[in-house]
Protein backbone atom coordinates (compact mmCIF):
# COMPACT_ATOMS: atom_id res chain seq x y z
CA UNK A 1 0.00 0.00 0.00
CA UNK A 2 0.99 3.40 -1.18
CA UNK A 3 1.87 5.60 2.59
CA UNK A 4 1.51 9.13 2.43
CA UNK A 5 3.20 11.41 4.63
CA UNK A 6 1.01 13.98 6.46
CA UNK A 7 2.46 17.45 6.54
CA UNK A 8 1.29 20.27 9.13
CA UNK A 9 0.57 23.94 8.09
CA UNK A 10 3.88 24.73 7.32
CA UNK A 11 4.28 21.75 4.83
CA UNK A 12 6.79 20.05 7.82
CA UNK A 13 6.12 16.13 7.80
CA UNK A 14 3.92 15.17 11.11
CA UNK A 15 5.85 12.52 12.82
CA UNK A 16 4.67 9.25 12.46
CA UNK A 17 2.98 6.80 15.29
CA UNK A 18 2.68 3.23 15.68
CA UNK A 19 -0.57 2.45 17.96
CA UNK A 20 -0.46 -1.63 19.06
CA UNK A 21 -1.28 -3.10 21.81
CA UNK A 22 0.83 -4.01 24.74
CA UNK A 23 0.36 -7.84 24.37
CA UNK A 24 1.80 -7.45 20.60
CA UNK A 25 4.27 -5.54 21.24
CA UNK A 26 6.11 -7.44 23.85
CA UNK A 27 5.41 -11.13 22.80
CA UNK A 28 8.47 -11.07 20.20
CA UNK A 29 6.95 -12.87 17.22
CA UNK A 30 7.39 -12.11 13.68
CA UNK A 31 5.16 -11.83 10.87
CA UNK A 32 2.77 -9.95 8.99
CA UNK A 33 1.04 -6.67 10.62
CA UNK A 34 -2.46 -5.74 9.53
CA UNK A 35 -4.55 -2.55 10.24
CA UNK A 36 -4.97 0.91 9.16
CA UNK A 37 -2.84 3.66 7.89
CA UNK A 38 -4.33 7.07 8.50
CA UNK A 39 -2.98 9.98 6.37
CA UNK A 40 -4.65 12.80 7.62
CA UNK A 41 -2.94 11.67 11.17
CA UNK A 42 0.24 10.10 10.39
CA UNK A 43 -1.25 7.00 13.02
CA UNK A 44 -0.71 3.57 11.88
CA UNK A 45 -3.32 1.24 13.71
CA UNK A 46 -1.78 -2.12 13.92
CA UNK A 47 -5.22 -4.63 14.75
CA UNK A 48 -5.09 -7.34 17.40
CA UNK A 49 -5.02 -10.59 16.15
CA UNK A 50 -8.46 -11.39 16.48
CA UNK A 51 -9.28 -8.65 13.59
CA UNK A 52 -6.37 -8.99 11.47
CA UNK A 53 -8.19 -10.24 8.84
CA UNK A 54 -10.22 -7.08 8.82
CA UNK A 55 -7.35 -5.18 7.96
CA UNK A 56 -4.67 -3.69 5.44
CA UNK A 57 -1.35 -5.50 5.04
CA UNK A 58 0.55 -2.69 6.90
CA UNK A 59 4.48 -4.39 6.67
CA UNK A 60 6.54 -7.06 8.82
CA UNK A 61 7.72 -7.63 11.67
CA UNK A 62 11.76 -8.55 11.15
CA UNK A 63 13.61 -11.13 13.42
CA UNK A 64 16.43 -9.39 15.66
CA UNK A 65 19.53 -7.97 14.04
CA UNK A 66 17.33 -7.63 10.72
CA UNK A 67 18.22 -4.03 9.17
CA UNK A 68 14.81 -2.18 8.92
CA UNK A 69 13.22 -2.31 5.49
CA UNK A 70 13.98 1.26 3.73
CA UNK A 71 10.90 1.06 1.19
CA UNK A 72 8.07 1.06 3.90
CA UNK A 73 7.25 0.37 7.17
CA UNK A 74 8.25 -2.79 9.41
CA UNK A 75 9.28 -3.56 12.71
CA UNK A 76 12.13 -5.42 13.70
CA UNK A 77 12.08 -7.57 17.36
CA UNK A 78 14.36 -6.21 20.15
CA UNK A 79 15.24 -7.09 23.57
CA UNK A 80 12.32 -5.24 24.87
CA UNK A 81 9.93 -6.42 22.35
CA UNK A 82 9.48 -4.40 18.77
CA UNK A 83 10.74 -1.13 17.42
CA UNK A 84 9.28 0.13 14.34
CA UNK A 85 10.77 1.77 11.25
CA UNK A 86 9.24 3.75 7.97
CA UNK A 87 11.91 3.77 5.01
CA UNK A 88 14.33 2.91 7.65
CA UNK A 89 13.75 5.37 10.03
CA UNK A 90 12.95 4.56 13.35
CA UNK A 91 8.65 6.03 14.13
CA UNK A 92 7.12 6.64 17.63
CA UNK A 93 5.53 3.37 18.99
CA UNK A 94 2.42 3.89 21.44
CA UNK A 95 1.05 0.89 23.28
CA UNK A 96 -1.74 0.19 25.23
CA UNK A 97 -3.21 -2.76 27.14
CA UNK A 98 -5.87 -3.61 25.15
CA UNK A 99 -8.96 -4.88 27.59
CA UNK A 100 -7.87 -1.33 30.16
CA UNK A 101 -7.77 1.25 27.66
CA UNK A 102 -10.93 0.33 25.80
CA UNK A 103 -12.72 0.28 29.09
CA UNK A 104 -10.61 3.02 31.05
CA UNK A 105 -13.77 5.14 30.64
CA UNK A 106 -16.05 3.03 32.17
CA UNK A 107 -13.45 2.71 35.90
CA UNK A 108 -15.31 3.63 39.15
CA UNK A 109 -18.62 3.39 37.17
CA UNK A 110 -18.30 -0.50 36.56
CA UNK A 111 -15.71 -2.32 37.54
CA UNK A 112 -14.73 -4.13 34.41
CA UNK A 113 -12.91 -7.48 35.96
CA UNK A 114 -16.70 -8.13 37.23
CA UNK A 115 -17.96 -7.04 33.94
CA UNK A 116 -15.60 -9.67 32.33
CA UNK A 117 -16.91 -12.44 33.54
CA UNK A 118 -20.45 -11.58 32.63
CA UNK A 119 -21.79 -13.43 30.11
CA UNK A 120 -25.18 -12.22 28.39
CA UNK A 121 -27.70 -14.96 25.88
CA UNK A 122 -29.53 -12.46 23.21
CA UNK A 123 -32.19 -13.90 22.08
CA UNK A 124 -33.04 -11.82 19.15
CA UNK A 125 -30.45 -9.62 17.20
CA UNK A 126 -32.61 -7.33 15.14
CA UNK A 127 -32.95 -3.57 16.25
CA UNK A 128 -33.42 -4.23 19.91
CA UNK A 129 -30.51 -7.26 20.70
CA UNK A 130 -27.66 -5.55 18.38
CA UNK A 131 -28.22 -2.54 20.74
CA UNK A 132 -28.26 -4.89 23.52
CA UNK A 133 -25.28 -6.46 22.89
CA UNK A 134 -23.16 -3.35 21.69
CA UNK A 135 -24.13 -1.72 25.22
CA UNK A 136 -23.12 -4.26 26.91
CA UNK A 137 -20.24 -5.14 25.00
CA UNK A 138 -18.81 -1.27 25.98
CA UNK A 139 -19.96 -2.19 29.12
CA UNK A 140 -17.41 -4.63 29.72
CA UNK A 141 -19.29 -7.70 28.76
CA UNK A 142 -16.73 -11.12 28.26
CA UNK A 143 -19.09 -13.35 27.18
CA UNK A 144 -21.75 -13.37 24.81
CA UNK A 145 -24.58 -16.32 22.66
CA UNK A 146 -26.33 -14.77 19.70
CA UNK A 147 -28.85 -16.22 18.55
CA UNK A 148 -31.43 -15.33 15.42
CA UNK A 149 -32.39 -17.04 12.50
CA UNK A 150 -32.97 -14.04 9.93
CA UNK A 151 -30.51 -12.77 7.58
CA UNK A 152 -29.48 -9.20 7.88
CA UNK A 153 -30.93 -6.96 4.28
CA UNK A 154 -31.53 -3.40 3.37
CA UNK A 155 -34.67 -2.43 4.81
CA UNK A 156 -33.17 -3.17 8.63
CA UNK A 157 -30.34 -1.08 8.13
CA UNK A 158 -32.36 1.99 9.86
CA UNK A 159 -32.76 0.74 13.14
CA UNK A 160 -29.69 -1.90 13.34
CA UNK A 161 -26.65 -1.69 14.58
CA UNK A 162 -24.88 -3.13 11.35
CA UNK A 163 -24.30 -1.42 7.84
CA UNK A 164 -24.55 -1.94 4.39
CA UNK A 165 -21.02 -4.35 4.79
CA UNK A 166 -22.98 -6.82 6.55
CA UNK A 167 -26.40 -6.95 4.76
CA UNK A 168 -26.72 -10.75 3.24
CA UNK A 169 -24.84 -12.57 6.31
CA UNK A 170 -26.77 -14.20 8.90
CA UNK A 171 -27.61 -11.13 11.82
CA UNK A 172 -25.84 -13.12 14.20
CA UNK A 173 -22.64 -13.69 12.17
CA UNK A 174 -22.25 -9.37 11.24
CA UNK A 175 -23.04 -8.73 15.15
CA UNK A 176 -20.16 -10.46 16.30
CA UNK A 177 -17.72 -8.59 14.19
CA UNK A 178 -19.37 -5.24 15.36
CA UNK A 179 -18.28 -6.71 19.42
CA UNK A 180 -15.27 -8.12 18.40
CA UNK A 181 -14.43 -4.58 16.98
CA UNK A 182 -15.43 -2.87 20.51
CA UNK A 183 -13.44 -5.96 22.77
CA UNK A 184 -11.59 -8.21 20.41
CA UNK A 185 -10.82 -10.74 23.41
CA UNK A 186 -14.59 -11.05 24.17
CA UNK A 187 -15.62 -15.13 23.67
CA UNK A 188 -18.59 -14.85 21.50
CA UNK A 189 -20.89 -17.93 20.51
CA UNK A 190 -23.35 -17.52 17.53
CA UNK A 191 -26.21 -19.72 16.38
CA UNK A 192 -28.28 -19.00 13.48
CA UNK A 193 -32.08 -20.56 14.55
CA UNK A 194 -34.61 -19.93 16.47
CA UNK A 195 -34.77 -20.09 20.44
CA UNK A 196 -36.07 -23.10 20.81
CA UNK A 197 -33.43 -24.70 18.95
CA UNK A 198 -30.05 -23.61 20.45
CA UNK A 199 -27.81 -25.95 21.36
CA UNK A 200 -28.07 -27.22 24.87
CA UNK A 201 -24.02 -27.86 24.83
CA UNK A 202 -23.82 -24.22 23.71
CA UNK A 203 -25.66 -22.94 26.80
CA UNK A 204 -23.93 -25.71 29.00
CA UNK A 205 -20.72 -23.82 28.48
CA UNK A 206 -21.40 -20.05 28.72
CA UNK A 207 -23.70 -20.19 31.00
CA UNK A 208 -22.52 -19.81 34.74
CA UNK A 209 -24.51 -18.98 37.92
CA UNK A 210 -24.79 -15.43 39.05
CA UNK A 211 -23.09 -14.62 36.33
CA UNK A 212 -25.23 -14.83 33.37
CA UNK A 213 -28.81 -12.92 31.83
CA UNK A 214 -31.07 -14.20 29.05
CA UNK A 215 -32.15 -10.89 27.26
CA UNK A 216 -35.38 -11.29 24.90
CA UNK A 217 -35.55 -9.20 21.98
CA UNK A 218 -37.38 -11.43 19.77
CA UNK A 219 -40.58 -9.64 18.60
CA UNK A 220 -43.26 -12.55 19.86
CA UNK A 221 -44.39 -13.67 23.36
CA UNK A 222 -43.33 -17.31 22.75
CA UNK A 223 -39.67 -16.66 22.76
CA UNK A 224 -39.91 -14.79 25.59
CA UNK A 225 -41.77 -17.58 27.63
CA UNK A 226 -39.52 -20.12 26.73
CA UNK A 227 -35.97 -18.23 27.07
CA UNK A 228 -37.45 -17.38 30.72
CA UNK A 229 -37.71 -21.42 31.25
CA UNK A 230 -34.39 -21.82 29.68
CA UNK A 231 -32.76 -18.51 32.08
CA UNK A 232 -34.30 -20.47 35.28
CA UNK A 233 -32.70 -23.73 34.50
CA UNK A 234 -29.53 -22.34 34.83
CA UNK A 235 -30.02 -20.32 37.50
CA UNK A 236 -29.92 -16.91 35.56
CA UNK A 237 -31.38 -13.62 35.38
CA UNK A 238 -33.73 -12.92 31.98
CA UNK A 239 -34.87 -9.52 30.58
CA UNK A 240 -37.47 -8.66 28.12
CA UNK A 241 -37.99 -5.81 25.84
CA UNK A 242 -41.38 -5.85 23.92
CA UNK A 243 -42.82 -2.67 21.45
CA UNK A 244 -46.23 -1.51 20.54
CA UNK A 245 -47.58 -0.23 17.41
CA UNK A 246 -44.95 2.47 15.82
CA UNK A 247 -42.92 1.81 19.11
CA UNK A 248 -45.10 4.56 20.50
CA UNK A 249 -44.51 2.33 23.66
CA UNK A 250 -42.92 -0.59 25.26
CA UNK A 251 -42.56 -3.12 27.72
CA UNK A 252 -39.80 -4.40 29.85
CA UNK A 253 -39.96 -7.76 32.04
CA UNK A 254 -37.60 -8.92 34.56
CA UNK A 255 -36.81 -12.01 36.63
CA UNK A 256 -34.06 -12.70 38.75
CA UNK A 257 -34.04 -16.14 40.41
CA UNK A 258 -34.25 -16.99 44.20
CA UNK A 259 -36.01 -13.57 44.50
CA UNK A 260 -39.68 -15.40 45.02
CA UNK A 261 -40.47 -13.73 41.18
CA UNK A 262 -43.12 -14.95 38.74
CA UNK A 263 -41.86 -15.97 35.86
CA UNK A 264 -43.05 -14.29 32.42
CA UNK A 265 -45.49 -17.17 31.81
CA UNK A 266 -47.17 -17.16 34.67
CA UNK A 267 -46.97 -13.53 35.06
CA UNK A 268 -48.09 -12.51 31.66
CA UNK A 269 -48.22 -15.08 29.39
CA UNK A 270 -49.64 -14.02 26.28
CA UNK A 271 -50.39 -10.52 27.81
CA UNK A 272 -54.42 -10.70 27.68
CA UNK A 273 -56.12 -7.27 28.00
CA UNK A 274 -53.78 -5.77 29.72
CA UNK A 275 -50.94 -5.35 27.16
CA UNK A 276 -50.77 -3.50 23.13
CA UNK A 277 -47.70 -5.45 22.47
CA UNK A 278 -47.40 -6.30 18.50
CA UNK A 279 -45.78 -9.57 17.09
CA UNK A 280 -44.50 -10.45 14.44
CA UNK A 281 -44.05 -13.40 12.29
CA UNK A 282 -40.41 -13.94 10.49
CA UNK A 283 -40.28 -11.39 7.12
CA UNK A 284 -43.58 -9.35 8.17
CA UNK A 285 -43.38 -5.95 7.69
CA UNK A 286 -45.09 -2.39 7.91
CA UNK A 287 -46.23 -3.09 4.69
CA UNK A 288 -47.52 -6.78 5.13
CA UNK A 289 -50.10 -8.27 7.49
CA UNK A 290 -49.39 -11.27 9.56
CA UNK A 291 -51.49 -14.16 9.51
CA UNK A 292 -54.01 -12.75 11.86
CA UNK A 293 -54.78 -9.68 9.79
CA UNK A 294 -53.11 -7.55 12.56
CA UNK A 295 -49.80 -4.88 10.91
CA UNK A 296 -46.68 -4.84 12.35
CA UNK A 297 -44.82 -1.35 12.20
CA UNK A 298 -42.42 -1.80 14.29
CA UNK A 299 -41.03 2.00 14.51
CA UNK A 300 -37.99 4.47 14.44
CA UNK A 301 -34.84 3.70 15.78
CA UNK A 302 -34.98 6.69 18.49
CA UNK A 303 -37.95 4.97 19.95
CA UNK A 304 -37.34 1.88 19.69
CA UNK A 305 -33.33 2.64 21.18
CA UNK A 306 -34.99 4.61 24.35
CA UNK A 307 -36.82 1.92 25.48
CA UNK A 308 -34.37 -0.22 24.71
CA UNK A 309 -31.55 1.74 26.67
CA UNK A 310 -34.02 1.67 30.16
CA UNK A 311 -33.79 -1.78 29.60
CA UNK A 312 -30.08 -2.10 28.95
CA UNK A 313 -29.61 0.00 32.14
CA UNK A 314 -31.73 -2.33 34.09
CA UNK A 315 -29.46 -5.47 32.72
CA UNK A 316 -26.51 -3.21 34.05
CA UNK A 317 -28.28 -3.04 37.62
CA UNK A 318 -29.02 -7.08 37.71
CA UNK A 319 -25.46 -8.37 36.23
CA UNK A 320 -23.83 -6.09 39.50
CA UNK A 321 -26.55 -7.02 41.83
CA UNK A 322 -23.76 -9.02 44.24
CA UNK A 323 -21.27 -6.10 43.79
CA UNK A 324 -21.53 -3.81 46.65
CA UNK A 325 -19.40 -1.28 45.11
CA UNK A 326 -21.98 -0.61 42.16
CA UNK A 327 -24.64 1.96 42.40
CA UNK A 328 -27.83 0.75 40.85
CA UNK A 329 -29.72 3.00 38.61
CA UNK A 330 -32.72 1.85 38.22
CA UNK A 331 -33.08 -1.70 39.74
CA UNK A 332 -34.64 0.00 43.12
CA UNK A 333 -37.18 1.77 41.74
CA UNK A 334 -38.75 -0.39 38.38
CA UNK A 335 -41.16 -2.68 38.99
CA UNK A 336 -40.69 -6.26 37.34
CA UNK A 337 -42.95 -5.19 34.91
CA UNK A 338 -42.38 -1.92 33.52
CA UNK A 339 -44.01 0.25 30.19
CA UNK A 340 -42.35 2.84 28.84
CA UNK A 341 -44.02 5.72 26.73
CA UNK A 342 -42.20 7.27 23.75
CA UNK A 343 -45.48 9.88 23.03
CA UNK A 344 -48.81 10.02 23.97
CA UNK A 345 -50.30 11.09 20.61
CA UNK A 346 -53.17 9.38 20.07
CA UNK A 347 -52.43 10.18 16.21
CA UNK A 348 -49.99 7.52 16.63
CA UNK A 349 -50.79 5.09 19.67
CA UNK A 350 -54.47 5.26 19.11
CA UNK A 351 -57.08 5.10 22.05
CA UNK A 352 -54.26 2.90 24.31
CA UNK A 353 -52.37 6.16 24.77
CA UNK A 354 -54.93 7.08 27.35
CA UNK A 355 -53.19 5.52 30.09
CA UNK A 356 -50.16 7.19 29.73
CA UNK A 357 -50.18 10.40 31.58
CA UNK A 358 -47.34 12.22 29.40
CA UNK A 359 -45.02 11.79 26.84
CA UNK A 360 -41.87 9.62 28.09
CA UNK A 361 -43.53 8.27 31.15
CA UNK A 362 -41.51 5.11 32.60
CA UNK A 363 -44.38 3.57 34.79
CA UNK A 364 -43.22 2.55 38.24
CA UNK A 365 -46.46 1.20 40.52
CA UNK A 366 -47.45 -2.06 38.08
CA UNK A 367 -47.48 -5.43 40.10
CA UNK A 368 -47.50 -8.40 38.18
CA UNK A 369 -48.52 -11.73 40.16
CA UNK A 370 -48.37 -15.55 40.23
CA UNK A 371 -50.21 -17.63 37.60
CA UNK A 372 -52.91 -20.03 39.13
CA UNK A 373 -50.76 -22.83 39.02
CA UNK A 374 -47.73 -21.28 40.84
CA UNK A 375 -49.05 -21.66 44.43
CA UNK A 376 -46.73 -18.34 45.55
CA UNK A 377 -43.66 -19.86 43.59
CA UNK A 378 -42.76 -20.04 39.35
CA UNK A 379 -43.61 -23.46 39.01
CA UNK A 380 -40.49 -23.89 36.91
CA UNK A 381 -38.36 -23.08 39.77
CA UNK A 382 -40.16 -26.10 41.81
CA UNK A 383 -38.94 -28.28 39.33
CA UNK A 384 -35.88 -30.50 39.58
CA UNK A 385 -33.82 -29.75 36.28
Amino acid sequence: MEIRIPKNFFGEDIPLTVFISQEQLEDGTCGDLFGKYFEDTGIFNVYPPALSQRGDFLGRVLPAGSEPDGDGFCGVVTEKGKTFYFKGNEIRTESYGLYQSIFSRNKGILETDVMNRKCAVILGCGSVGSLVAMELARAGVGHFVLTDADTLEYHNLCRHQCGIEDVGDLKVNALRRKLLNINPNAEIRVFGGIVQNIPKETLDEMCRPGETIFVGCADNRTADVYANRIAIYYDAAFLSIGFWERAYAGEIFYHIPGKGMPCYECAIGDGGGMSGRVEANHHVYSTQENLEGIRFEPGISVDISFITSIGIKLILDILNADNDTYIPRLLNNLKQYTLVCNTSNPEIGGEMVEIFSYPLQVTTSLVVGFGKKCQGRCRYEMEEK
